[in-house]
């Protein structure tokens, strides 16, 4: 039986075509004796980058095609999984190969963990993936005794965005025709930046995939994993931070609404849900870099549309924190009774704003000013021309992706 999923791969993996993605892979940890976990929001496309890594170690010649075992366990029928029998069948293949183990979904086989360790104990390479409903990138490592290096992989960055819809990112940014690339920007900021939303062209199966992927998210990976009872509170929670995405989060206010709607709730309902939608990468929590306080950013924008809310200045901070989160292990932001700055990265500031005009841009420029010994940057969507600052580095999206 694995001969045939062994050889079926093979030609499969051949005929595929797999686009490209930004994420760095360190090729290095291969000399290593880890497990190699991809890990991150659903449907954000963990399998096809795991391909993508694969086809790019066979064009450097670290492994050949004929090496590759790959099982999908979403899709393995035989219950009684037999790595034994697996590398027998490999090796009566190919004799002289080096078996490279490839598991998807590796949550669906009962005691994974056994064949994986007996794998890995023989010095056999293997990369997982898995899904969030029944697993957490913590649990995984605990499993292993923390014998695993994660891949951590998100929905597309904006050039990413740009690759699956074929666009020439080089003809894009230096095109004098700047309308095009800010109507794709737009477009990103609308939908979101999922795989399959981008590679589908109607907008009202967009929206439908978003609407699955959310209730994939609430039902299967927060409602069914955690045993919440109370669907209401998670909803009621959730829209307030789809509304509220980019600005404080008081769970104290959140706890007192739900009350004056005659709910018992205990304020640590409120933190543990918080911290499940976090645990699932359905949102990511920053700090104010000198108090106690937090914002809640989305993975994907595209969720803001359950609120038939437009709300683009919010979706543009947003994706600008996702551009962070992709190179920057600490994120913060600085807020005081009269002003916030929207985002602390290393030794810089960055203030994002939506719209740049003649009304707010004295307020920024303000603001910015207020932070000493920092370096300086506002970072628009749109600007009205002829607005400068010699103290203050103002760029472009364009620019500022360029920048980090």
């Amino acid at each position: 039986m694995y001969k045939e999923i062994i050889k079926e791969f093979h030609q499969d993996f051949k005929e595929k075509q797999i686009l490209k993605r930004d994420i760095n892979f360190p090729y290095d940890i291969l000399k290593l004796n880890k497990i190699v976990s991809f890990v991150w929001p659903r449907r954000a496309g963990k399998t096809y980058f795991m391909f993508y890594v694969l086809k790019k170690l066979i064009e450097i010649k670290k492994i050949k095609l004929e090496d590759i075992v790959f099982l999908d366990f979403s899709a393995f029928l035989d219950k009684d999984f037999d790595v034994k029998k697996l590398l027998e069948d490999f090796y009566s293949l190919y004799p002289d190969g080096k078996p490279f183990f490839v598991f998807d979904e590796i949550q669906e086989l009962e005691e994974f963990s056994k064949s994986v360790l007996y794998l890995f104990n023989k010095w056999y390479k293997v990369f997982l993936s898995w899904s969030n409903s029944k697993l957490l990138s913590s649990e995984l490592s605990t499993q292993f005794r923390w014998r695993t290096y994660d891949i951590k992989i998100y929905p597309l960055s904006f050039n990413e965005f740009l690759n699956f819809k074929n666009i020439d990112q080089k003809e894009a940014y230096t095109s004098k025709e700047k309308w095009k690339l800010q109507n794709l920007l737009t477009e990103y900021m609308q939908y979101g930046a999922y795989p399959e939303v981008i590679l589908v062209n109607n907008d009202n199966i967009k929206q439908d995939l978003i609407k699955s992927y959310f209730e994939i998210l609430l039902y299967r990976d927060l409602i069914e994993r955690y045993g919440i009872l109370n669907e209401y509170v998670l909803k009621y929670m959730f829209k307030k931070i789809l509304l509220n995405t980019t600005k404080e989060f008081s769970t104290i206010k959140t706890l007192n609404e739900l009350k004056s709607q005659n709910i018992k709730l205990w304020i640590q309902s409120i933190y543990n849900y918080l911290e499940y939608m976090e645990d699932i990468f359905l949102i990511k929590q920053i700090n104010d870099l000198y108090k106690k306080n937090r914002k809640y950013y989305l993975y994907d924008v595209g969720f803001i549309n359950l609120t038939n809310k437009n709300n683009f200045w919010q979706r543009f901070e947003n994706i600008v924190f996702l551009e962070f989160l992709r190179k920057y292990e600490n994120i913060n932001y600085i807020k005081t009774n009269k002003w916030e700055i929207d985002f602390v990265i290393e030794n810089k500031v960055f203030q994002v704003c939506y719209d740049l005009n003649y009304e707010n841009f004295e307020r920024e420029i303000k603001l910015l000013n207020s932070i000493k010994d920092r370096e300086k940057y506002l970072v628009y969507f749109n600007k009205q021309k002829d607005l400068k600052s010699e103290d203050i580095n103002i760029i472009s999206f364009f620019e500022f992706i360029k920048l980090i």
